[in-house]
């Protein structure tokens, strides 16, 4: 085995003593280049830690490295500008101040400090100290118009009209003359009352740009609106003659005939402006809205709203705003129903997919009893997939009442695809107590009863449906508990509906509970009184039929002879007839 080597500085291998050594100096030379590092240099690490801090979002950290800054380096900018803005987020708005004024001075030349400055000064309502520190940065910065706009804003807040005209001349000599500049120069003189500077500056702006009529436009807007009619209208002549048929120029006329001349003429102006093809759709119907407003303001006749409409929707039409506004006024001026549906026929023509329209359709339709005209509007908007279950119901109740029962449950089933939490739970149930209804019709019960176990759960307390679906398990002698608890409920709900009593009679008589059955069906014979009818001859047969089992057989053939007037479709009705008892008609 080899000897452990000895440890010490003689014996130390040379790798070893050299590592050594190496170690040491690079400690030495830490030490020393800490030792040599300045206040500066220290203030700076402070000032970038902190922003470092900040930029994590830990603020208080960030708070004391940057004081840590100012103590080594009291004019550091970057920390000053930072301070400043931690005060001014604490509302110490006076230390906020001092900090961003120390760094305005010492980097005279920092645009974004002095902008930070102003904003320090407005916050604390110094604008004279805002305005002064602006006007020293236009200086220093003539080519930057922003700063010449924020002082045309601290001008017009202080209402010295004549230096925002000063600053906006310089915007002017800066960027070239404008509409926007002359117009603001406008509403200054206006609010200086200086007219003849107003029209001078208008009538310059015209001259600048002598193509653009606009323009032109603008010196008579300003001539009506400043009480100089008679100008305007002179203006405005002028300028029919030469483009007639501009939009500007009659949306002006429309305007000075609505304030000075007879109402015959703005009507025949506003027309001309709305029938105008180069006007644009927006403009178009922003006018005619104008116009039902004011009309429906002043309550004044409808001929003339209604005229223009018609005027209006005999030209080829954008979009279908004119019209749905038109079917609006109608409605909401309570026209009749058969006056307003061409116009939303109108509306449905330009775009299929408004569903106002067509709702508003279907309800007249629906009201009316009108089933070929609700197959047309719900079959288009099944057709379009519309998700809406308002069209799949309505749709499946006009072909049930068109006996076309395929088509119903086809229908039903589409729309049962479109369920969602958004859906009617009234509508829902009704779909599916008209499924059950049919499938029974059809001779389909296991459906039937499955449809209608779903109607009951979306509406428990839907009486028909418990009505019905008593009665075709009585049919069937199945589950009669259970009919028997819904006939009840049904009955609950509508009390004295002799329909319903029936099936409740008849379901005890199916239980063999004739006494029961007999009070029962009593109550309703009472209830019919002398307004029996053919659509009451199997009940009359029912009546008979528990009075044959009750052993009255007189009173049954009563009961039976009656039904057999009011056309009874029983198969077994003439066997009881011809052999005076009661013949059990057996379910298929």
């Amino acid at each position: 085995m080899r000897k452990n080597q000895e440890t010490n500085g003689a014996n130390v291998p040379l790798r070893c003593r050299t590592m050594r050594w190496l170690c040491v100096l690079w400690l030495s030379l830490c030490s020393l280049s800490a030792v040599a590092q300045t206040a500066d240099e220290k203030a700076e690490t402070f000032y970038l830690d902190g922003l470092c801090a900040q930029f994590k979002g830990n603020y208080a950290e960030a708070y004391e490295l940057f004081s840590h800054t100012l103590e080594l380096q009291p004019d550091h900018v970057g920390a000053l500008y930072v301070m400043a803005n931690f005060a001014r987020a604490m509302k110490n708005d006076s230390v906020a101040v001092n900090l961003m004024e120390r760094a305005s001075r010492i980097d005279a030349d920092n645009y974004w400090i002095k902008q930070a400055l102003v904003q320090l000064y407005v916050h604390q309502h110094r604008e004279a100290d805002a305005i002064a520190t602006l006007e020293a940065m236009a200086k220093a910065y003539p080519q930057k118009s922003d700063v010449l706009l924020m002082l045309v804003d601290m001008y017009g807040q202080q209402q010295d009209y004549e230096h925002v005209v000063k600053t906006l001349d310089r915007i002017e000599l800066l960027e070239g003359k404008s509409e926007q500049l002359s117009m603001e120069k406008v509403r200054i003189y206006a609010a200086m009352k200086d007219e003849k500077r107003a029209f001078a500056e208008m009538k310059a702006l015209a001259e600048e740009y002598p193509n653009d009529i606009r323009y032109r436009v603008l010196i008579g807007d300003y001539h009506l609106d400043n009480g100089h009619p008679e100008k305007a209208y002179a203006v405005y002549s002028q300028l029919e003659q030469e483009e007639p048929n501009n939009v500007l120029v009659q949306l002006s006329l429309a305007k000075y005939y609505r304030q000075e001349g007879p109402d015959s003429l703005y009507q025949q102006a506003y027309l001309r402006l709305l029938t105008n093809e180069q006007l644009d759709a927006d403009t178009r119907f922003e006018g005619v809205q104008e116009i039902v407003r004011e009309e429906l303001r002043q309550q004044a006749d409808t001929t003339r709203v209604m005229q223009l409409f018609r005027q209006l929707l005999d030209y080829p039409q954008e979009d279908e705003r004119i019209a749905e506004l038109c079917a609006v006024y109608m409605i909401s001026s309570d026209m009749p129903n058969d006056a307003v549906k061409p116009i939303l026929y109108q509306v449905l023509d330009i775009n299929p997919e408004n569903e106002q329209a067509r709702l508003q359709l279907l309800s007249y339709a629906v009201s009316e009893n009108d089933a070929e005209s609700v197959i047309r509007l719900c079959k288009t908007a099944v057709d379009y997939g519309s998700t809406s279950l308002v069209y799949y119901y309505y749709l499946s109740v006009a072909y049930l009442q068109q006996e076309r029962y395929e088509e119903t449950l086809s229908t039903i089933r589409l729309g049962l695809q479109k369920v969602d939490d958004r859906s009617e739970v009234a509508m829902l149930a009704n779909m599916y107590a008209i499924s059950g209804d049919i499938y029974h019709r059809l001779g389909n019960d296991r459906m039937a009863f499955e449809a209608y176990d779903s109607c009951l759960l979306y509406r428990p307390d839907d009486a028909m449906a418990l009505n019905n679906y008593a009665y075709y398990l009585s049919l069937h002698k199945k589950d009669l508990a259970r009919a028997e608890k819904m006939s009840l409920r049904s009955n609950e709900l509508e009390t004295e509906n002799p329909t319903y009593l029936d099936t409740y009679a008849w379901i005890l008589f199916q239980q063999r509970r004739y006494a029961e059955s007999r009070v029962v069906m009593d109550s309703v014979i009472v209830l019919l009184g002398d307004s029996i009818s053919a659509d009451d001859a199997g009940l009359v047969e029912h009546a008979g039929d528990i009075y044959a089992q009750c052993g009255d057989v007189d009173k049954a053939m009563e009961f039976w002879r009656q039904a057999q007037q009011l056309g009874s479709d029983s198969a077994t009705l003439e066997e009881k007839l011809r052999k005076r008892k009661y013949i059990e008609e057996k379910q298929k």
